[in-house]
Formats: C-alpha cells, sequence, structure tokens
C-alpha cells in the first residue's frame, strides 16, 4: 500500500474497547483492535470507551502500536454508559458522538470504516442501524482471527443491501468477493460457509441445479445433504413445482413401493384407498431420495425404470402412469462398495450419479464454524425473545471438537447450551459431557499417554523449553525475519520481539 496516498486518502477507524483488547487475557494473543491495525493502515484511530477501565486498555493500544514504527493517530472517546445493553442509551450516546466527529472531520471528507468485534452484541447492533439509518456513511467490518480462520486473520466487510438481510463479502487483501450464506426457501434455515471446501461443493451444486439431469449427493450424516437438495430445486426450472423428500431408510421394504409409486385400493391388505404416492405428487418437479444406499434391491429395478423412461405401474393397477420429475439422491455411504456387495444396482448407480456433490463434513471447514454458532443461537433468541450468546472460550471448544455428528450435532449442541445457560456469555461448563471428554482426557490434551517419572520432574523448565523450540522454529522457518516468523505462531511482532530479548535471550 502506497503509505501517502494512504495519509491522504484519510482513512478512519471508530471502534469500541472490549475486554479482549489489547491481548486476549492470559496470553499474547492480539485483540480485535491490535488485529485489525497490523494488518490494515489507517491515518487515524477514534476508539470509544464504554467506562473508565477501559481507557486504560484503550491506551495500551496505542502504546503497543506506538512500537510498530507506523504512524497512526489515535483519538479517544469517553462513552460512558450505564449499562452496556441498553440500546436506547447506546444510541443516542454514540450517535451524539460520531455526530460531533463527523462534524470535525467533515472538510476532510474521509473514509470511515467501523469495526464491529469489540463491544456487546447490542454496541454492535447500534452501529448497524447508524450505517443503514445514513447517520454514519461507513464500511462495517468483522475481523476474524487466526485461529477461526484457517491460520491467517482476515476482514469480513459486512454489506447491507436495502431491503435484505446482511450479506457478507470478505476481503482477504484483495482476494476477491466471495459469498457466505445461502437461503432455503419456505425455511428459517440457511446454509451457511465460506470455506474454500464447502464453496467448491457450493460451485458446483449452483451450476448444476440449472441442468435437468440426477444429482447424487454425497456426505457424512449431518453434513446439510437434505438443505442441498432443496436449494438445488429452487435454483432450477422446476423451482414452482413440488418438491418431495422422501427418507429410504425410514419405510419398510413392505411399504417402499407403496410409498414411492402409490397403489390401487385393495391391492394388499391395509390398502383401503387409491394412493398417489410420492412420485405422482412430485409430477413436474423434484423427489428428493434420502439415504438412497438403503432403498431396497427388489425396488432399485422399478426406480431405474421411472429414471429412464418415466413410467410406472401403481401396486395393484395395469395401468401405466407416466411422470415428470427430476431425482436428486443423497447417501452417507460408499455406494461403489454397496455395488460390489451385490447390494446395489450399478446400473441404477450409474443413472442416480450423473453428476455428483461432495458435501464436506464440518470437521474439515472449522472456519465456518463461528458463522454456524452465530445462526443457530439467533435462531434461539429470535425464537424465545432472549439474549443468550457463548463465551470466546466456549466458541473456542466447539470449533476445536471434531464433530462426528457434523451440522446437526452442532445445532443440538447450540439448543442445549442455551436451554441450560441463563447469561449472555455462555461458559464451556455446560458443554455436553460427550465433548468435554473429548479434550479432557489425558491422549486428547498431549497427543500421546501422559508418563510422569517415578521421581518427577520440573514441569515449567519442559515447557519453557518447548515454547523456546518453537521461536527457533519459527525463525528458521521464516529465514531469520522475526515478523514473519510472529506470524507463524500467531504472535504480534511486538510481543514476540520482547520475548526473543528477555525469555529466551535469543
Amino acid at each position: 500500500m502506497d503509505y501517502t496516498k494512504s495519509m491522504m486518502k484519510q482513512n478512519i477507524l471508530f471502534t469500541f474497547v472490549g475486554n479482549r483488547d489489547p491481548y486476549v487475557e492470559g496470553s499474547e494473543e492480539p485483540g480485535p483492535v491490535l488485529s485489525l491495525l497490523e494488518n490494515t493502515e489507517f491515518s487515524r484511530v477514534y476508539l470509544f470507551c464504554t467506562a473508565p477501565r477501559y481507557i486504560e486498555r484503550a491506551k495500551s493500544v496505542e502504546e503497543i502500536f506506538r512500537q510498530s514504527g507506523i504512524y497512526t493517530q489515535f483519538k479517544f472517546i469517553n462513552l460512558d454508559l450505564d449499562s452496556p445493553v441498553d440500546y436506547q442509551e447506546i444510541y443516542n450516546k454514540l450517535k451524539a458522538s460520531v455526530d460531533t466527529i463527523m462534524t470535525a472531520v467533515s472538510h476532510e471528507k474521509p473514509t470511515i470504516s467501523v469495526l464491529l468485534d469489540p463491544g456487546t452484541p447490542q454496541m454492535q447492533t447500534v452501529w448497524f442501524l447508524l450505517v443503514q439509518g445514513d447517520y454514519l456513511n461507513a464500511k462495517l467490518l468483522q475481523g476474524i482471527p487466526p485461529k477461526f480462520a484457517g491460520g491467517a486473520y482476515m476482514v469480513r466487510e459486512v454489506i447491507i443491501k436495502e431491503g435484505a438481510l446482511p450479506e457478507i463479502r470478505v476481503s482477504d487483501k484483495g482476494s476477491g468477493e466471495r459469498g457466505g450464506t445461502w437461503y432455503v426457501p419456505d425455511s428459517e434455515r440457511k446454509i451457511i460457509g465460506d470455506s474454500p471446501v464447502f464453496k467448491e461443493a457450493m460451485d458446483k451444486a449452483l451450476k448444476f441445479a440449472g441442468y435437468d439431469v440426477s444429482v447424487l449427493l454425497q456426505g457424512e450424516t449431518g453434513c446439510g445433504k437434505g438443505l442441498f437438495a432443496r436449494l438445488i430445486h429452487d435454483r432450477s426450472k422446476r423451482k414452482t413445482q413440488p418438491f418431495i423428500p422422501v427418507n429410504c431408510a425410514s419405510i419398510s421394504e413392505q411399504l417402499a413401493e407403496s410409498e414411492l409409486f402409490g397403489h390401487k385400493k385393495g391391492a394388499f391388505t391395509g390398502a383401503e384407498s387409491d394412493r398417489l404416492g410420492q412420485f405422482r405428487a412430485a409430477d413436474g418437479g423434484t423427489v428428493f431420495l434420502d439415504e438412497i444406499g438403503d432403498l431396497p434391491l427388489t425396488l432399485q429395478p422399478k426406480l431405474l425404470r421411472v429414471l429412464e423412461e418415466k413410467k410406472f405401474f401403481p401396486i395393484g393397477s395395469d395401468k401405466e402412469v407416466e411422470v415428470d420429475v427430476r431425482i436428486i439422491a443423497a447417501t452417507n455411504k460408499n455406494l461403489e462398495k454397496l455395488v460390489e456387495m451385490g447390494e446395489f444396482r450399478r446400473d441404477l448407480y450409474e443413472r442416480l450419479n450423473q453428476v455428483t456433490v461432495d458435501i464436506p463434513p464440518l470437521r474439515e471447514r472449522k472456519e465456518d464454524i463461528p458463522a454456524l454458532i452465530d445462526n443457530f443461537v439467533e435462531i434461539w433468541n429470535s425464537k424465545y425473545k432472549e439474549r443468550k450468546g457463548l463465551s470466546p472460550e466456549t466458541i473456542q471448544y466447539l470449533i476445536e471438537y471434531p464433530w462426528p455428528g457434523n451440522i446437526r450435532e452442532l445445532s443440538n449442541t447450540i439448543t442445549t447450551l442455551c436451554a441450560s445457560g441463563i447469561s449472555a456469555s455462555i461458559g464451556p461448563e455446560l458443554l455436553p459431557q460427550k465433548i468435554l471428554a473429548h479434550f479432557y482426557s489425558p491422549k486428547s490434551l498431549t497427543g500421546m499417554e501422559i508418563s510422569i517419572p517415578q521421581d518427577g520432574f520440573n514441569l515449567k523448565a519442559m515447557m519453557y523449553q518447548i515454547e523456546k523450540s518453537y521461536y527457533e522454529k519459527a525463525l528458521e522457518k521464516a529465514g531469520g525475519n522475526k515478523e514473519k516468523a510472529a506470524k507463524l505462531l500467531g504472535l504480534n511482532s511486538p510481543a514476540f520481539r520482547k520475548a526473543l530479548r528477555e525469555r529466551f535471550e535469543i
């Protein structure tokens, strides 16, 4: 970036100072404000302090940033609040302060950015209101710490379009625009994900949606195959026609044919009236065959004929029925192996597998977990008119957990936490035992079985040596560049240099 041009443009940042500034408590991890300032240049920064204790934090931010050698002017705004969760008080005081500042700087025609991360949810909401209400012409920024974003700090610009919910535009130092939310029609649910592996799957799904071909969705239980199927239908030419989901694992072999293709009255015991079946109900639209690997082998030839000829006979009828349906199938099983074992017809597999979308498990897209958590908490709060929230420590547990049950398990866990907790910052002690057990077994803590010598040992000395080794390895990998080495360890450069000098004497 051309520093001179940057100064001429008068890039100004507005942000609250929060409990994680300047550093995350008990660590050398930079908080929200420092993280942004280390990655984006501003000519002036206005730090809004909501209580006297935050003035000290704000001053610490300035002092630490001064050590970087980059000139930035800091302004400290006292916004003393009686309550950090009172919308009206926050709105009135923040608006008044913003009006005063903008009057003073209007002749500079500055570019204003607002960092949303610090502060209570109510404070963050007020920033949205000021920008959406045209009181403040500013960019809304959301910082994503390295541990939540695959190892590299990222900044999201939150774009609010008129008449629509917020849409996220992600900027990773010039990487271009990326979306992160797809709305499922006739549902409160959303498909959320911005990780590369997830976007690859979504790009395929949206591309295939426009073609009238069979789609096979592959993925583990709970990874969102049903939502993908519904979205593909909604983006197809059949979107105004029925979408009929059928869970092949939940219907008995005896009733499966009737479920899919219908029957005539009296065709079998219990058939007291005619039934259309799901395929005729979906005529002109889409049939979603979930868990297709569990479809009875005896029924597979009939399904194959429907796919190839669009015709079938309902049970007990001598009149052939013609239907026009698109098939989207989903499975958590390896159909190739089922074919080899003789449990699934190869010709049906090939017909279903015209195009395939592999939906990644949640453990392979951890950077999407914070957004999913926010969504599930928002759903809970909207439903029960509450203000629940999770503590940063709880969120970190949820990010690092492997989620064998995928998004469904995550959703259920958020429900458990919100139902059990009574605060706006629910701690990890309320996490399900299954999750806590994963982290607190000896093997999970160290990656190996813990062994303590008979005579004991000096734990502090061992931890010192381990940490020193990581610092040395980072320097070696960075070719001696201390700034790069600090980034490899998720540290800010001043803290890294201080540790090298004072603690490790490197």
